[in-house]
């Protein structure tokens, strides 16, 4: 599994980690994200995600994935998860095409991530703190044309004890995540300096989905991340000797 860091640079998300930074939301306690869209709907033997070895946990490890990447980003380190999936398709595929992980960071705030493969599709991530919350959500109809999204996508702030009709909209400036994620990647081979997207978080949104995946083998039960990094190094260590 591989994961592209595109969705951390979304214009959205660099506004919600500014106002974080800025102290503008207060102490943040609480995430949410989801990343959903019908692939299970399409499934069939033919195609790779319908297998459990190839597709591990359906959407957990497709969609899922961007989103603790994204949480990683603007919660700080992640401690533990605890997941639970089902199988909802009527296709028939061996993978979950339902997914939700909840989180606790180090710092001791909570979150969750849900990703279903048999919907409509949505990206949106929420963040919840004693001064304010925000929330931001895309239109799936344009993830295509990234350099679009600002047009038809959401951000808004709510404030203190401000009910729905004072949250105040967020105007989002044109960007194109993807063409910036290329462009970092071009510097850092042009210049040898490194940039944010280090792979140390892909890294963790990688440990973050497969101690998903254990626990869902466990039934639930918490899974550290430090844990899944450690065995991951003892495994890479043991090759490294045998080779």
């Amino acid at each position: 599994m591989t994961v592209g860091h595109s969705a951390r640079l979304m214009a959205g998300i660099r506004i919600i980690r500014e106002k974080i930074d800025r102290g503008e939301l207060g102490r943040v306690a609480f995430m949410e994200a989801n990343f959903s869209n019908e692939r299970a709907l399409e499934l069939t033997p033919k195609t790779w995600r319908w297998y459990k070895d190839r597709a591990p946990g359906g959407p957990l490890s497709q969609l899922a994935i961007h989103q603790f990447d994204v949480l990683h980003l603007l919660g700080g380190e992640i401690a533990e998860v605890s997941s639970m999936a089902s199988k909802l398709s009527p296709v028939g595929a061996e993978v979950d095409d339902q997914s939700m992980t909840l989180i606790k960071f180090a710092d001791g705030k909570v979150g969750y991530v849900g990703s279903c493969w048999t919907s409509p599709g949505i990206f949106c991530v929420r963040v919840f703190g004693q001064k304010a919350l925000m929330h931001y959500e895309i239109d799936f109809g344009t993830w295509d044309t990234p350099h679009l999204l600002h047009k038809t996508s959401t951000l808004y702030i709510q404030r203190g004890k401000d009910g729905y009709a004072k949250r105040e909209g967020i105007a989002l400036p044109e960007s194109d995540m993807f063409r910036a994620e290329l462009e970092m990647f071009a510097q850092s081979c042009a210049t040898g300096a490194p940039n944010e997207l280090t792979a140390h978080n892909g890294n963790v949104a990688v440990a973050v989905v497969y101690a998903a995946l254990k626990s869902l083998d466990r039934k639930g039960q918490c899974v550290r991340i430090a844990d899944v990094m450690e065995e991951s190094r003892a495994k890479i260590s043991t090759q490294a000797r045998a080779a």
